[in-house]
């Protein structure tokens, strides 16, 4: 069962629905946001593109902007590397299109998942200056590429590196590749305010500081929404710059007249998001077919997709990004059913590691089934598929255990391994498997505590008090996403007065809600799970078959998102949790 907490609140929040004219309760959801100054409220809820910082705060922006600017007034073609997935893809695009704008000539390569794997290699830097390039731009990695710098100089390639990665070290030394000029937030003595961009916010940082200095602003509208898309797809915290980036990204992408790209345009249309753009579709929708190339085929075609010139291609490159998807979303279903079958068959209380070995899973999307898997047994999980050669595997984790510290000490049984505190990818020869999940769960040193999950709710609220108004004003918090997610609220005792079930496969629940003498509707996406689990455990599995069949009554705590029902107008309560 989930642990329910909620932070608290001393703040005078009458004073705050004053000054901004909303409710208390909307007054409460601000300030348990970490909105603790009239300054971080301001900025909170007015997003304005005036508020970005200067570039230049960044540390080597300014040169990295300067050699870039003589490489395009010279002729002097550049070859931007990126990354497979969608970060790595508009972060490219950004660069791109950018140095085009300005009057330059770039192309790019975007290494391949299985035949390159991660970042820039030196035999790519050999290939840019077999192509002819006198410049090289990284972006979304380079950060950890030593060689590939060091063949860069050994040609006279200009070396440009921009990256968002957490720098490595070596005995607590912080090692940079050698380059003419590196640009990350995260790197020493880098003062820049707000660290936590993406590779793509790294690359429109740049590209505005070239722009802004001609006073030239084209760029927001063509490359800002590029910029949205990888800041919510790589989730980053949506706060701060990204915040703004994020919020007027999404006008401009919901405003087909002003956006131009034909590829995206097209995109969108299959998607039939014909609608203003959310976050949500961004993360869950755009970027997943973005992505989708580069798991199953290549990544490129997500380039081609955004530099197509005509409607025609981009429509055709359109759907093919959306049909690997579709495919995408088939394999990770078979793998993931197989997955939980595995994980139901350990001992969780004994093994608290979950080390899960699909042998035709397709090793793009072990990630994902890494991450569904975690969400629902609330453990660290690794999922690992047959390579070439050994297996390969990747992990999501949970607070409290550093995923890429717990790889360390078992390397002795790794080829490679790399990442951070809650995933991290890695390699290993098949016969170390067994041992490999032992010593994990050996080492372990999570608490029966730490393996509870906790969510965190806002504030309880009576049903009855949440009005329209407060609704309206509950949407301001948008963009959700890392670190910003919806306003959580709870309500202990409702009583359940019907249940409809609905949906392709009976899963969705449609209920009314008795809560102080009035009845209210509500859904619950995730029936058997959230409402149904909660009645089993709370009053026998006899008591939910009953209330399918129409035997109601039973009193429960509930954790839910107020909404408006699209067809009816009126308040919907969406369940999230209940008990």
């Amino acid at each position: 069962m989930k642990r329910w907490v909620s932070k608290r609140c001393n703040a005078d929040l009458a004073k705050i629905a004053s000054r901004y004219n909303v409710t208390e309760i909307f007054a409460e959801v601000l300030v348990k946001r970490g909105l603790y100054t009239w300054e971080a409220m301001d900025k909170y809820l007015f997003p304005d593109l005036e508020l970005m910082y200067k570039p230049e705060l960044m540390k080597g922006l300014a040169r990295a902007a300067g050699l870039l600017k003589d490489s395009i007034t010279k002729g002097i073609k550049t070859r931007v590397i990126g990354d497979y997935d969608v970060d790595g893809i508009m972060s490219t695009y950004i660069l791109v299109k950018g140095i085009s704008m300005l009057g330059g000539n770039a192309d790019y390569r975007i290494p391949h998942r299985v035949k390159d794997g991660y970042g820039i290699r030196s035999y790519m830097v050999d290939e840019a200056y077999s192509d002819g390039a006198g410049t090289i731009i990284t972006c979304d990695n380079g950060i950890s590429a030593t060689d590939a710098a060091l063949r860069a100089k050994e040609l006279g390639i200009t070396y440009i590196l921009t990256d968002h990665h957490e720098v490595p070290a070596e005995d607590g030394v912080p090692v940079i590749p050698v380059a003419d000029a590196v640009v990350n937030p995260k790197q020493p003595e880098c003062n820049y305010p707000f660290p936590q961009l993406c590779g793509a916010g790294v690359a429109y940082k740049i590209l505005s500081y070239i722009f802004e200095q001609e006073n030239n602003k084209s760029y927001i509208e063509e490359l800002l929404p590029f910029a949205a898309v990888a800041t919510v797809c790589d989730v980053v915290p949506l706060s701060d710059e990204n915040r703004i980036i994020v919020s007027n990204g999404l006008k401009l992408l919901s405003d087909r007249s002003i956006l131009k790209n034909k590829g995206m345009n097209a995109l969108l249309n299959e998607l039939q998001l014909d609608r203003d753009i959310y976050a949500g579709d961004l993360g869950f929708r755009i970027g997943p077919c973005i992505n989708a190339a580069g798991r199953l085929s290549d990544a490129a075609k997500g380039m081609e997709l955004l530099l197509a010139d005509n409607e025609e291609d981009a429509v055709t490159r359109a759907q093919e990004l959306v049909n690997y998807n579709e495919e995408r979303k088939s394999m990770t279903a078979r793998a993931e059913i197989e997955a939980d079958r595995q994980a139901r068959s350990f001992d969780i209380q004994k093994e608290p590691v979950l080390v899960i070995y699909l042998e035709n899973c397709h090793e793009s999307v072990a990630g994902i089934v890494a991450g569904r898997v975690r969400e629902k047994y609330y453990r660290p999980v690794y999922i690992l598929t047959k390579a070439e050669r050994g297996l390969k595997g990747s992990g999501r984790s949970v607070p409290g255990y550093h995923m890429q510290s717990e790889l360390m000490k078992c390397q002795e049984l790794l080829t490679e391994f790399g990442g951070h505190a809650m995933a991290a990818g890695f390699s290993l020869p098949e016969e170390n498997l067994d041992k490999f999940r032992s010593t994990l769960n050996r080492q372990c040193k999570l608490s029966p505590d730490e393996l509870i999950e906790k969510v965190v709710f806002d504030k309880e609220v009576k049903l009855a008090d949440v009005s329209q108004e407060l609704v309206t004003q509950l949407k301001w918090l948008e963009p959700f996403g890392e670190a910003n997610s919806r306003a959580v609220f709870a309500k202990r005792g409702v009583i359940v007065k019907s249940v409809h079930m609905c949906g392709k496969e009976n899963q969705i629940a449609r209920l009314k809600l008795e809560d102080g003498g009035r009845v209210f509707d509500a859904v619950d996406f995730n029936a058997e799970r959230c409402t149904g689990n909660a009645v089993c455990t709370r009053y026998g599995h006899d008591a939910w078959q009953s209330m399918k069949n129409g035997m109601c009554g039973y009193e429960l705590d509930i954790l839910y998102v107020p909404d408006i029902n699209g067809m009816y107008g009126n308040i919907q309560f969406k369940i999230l949790d209940c008990r």
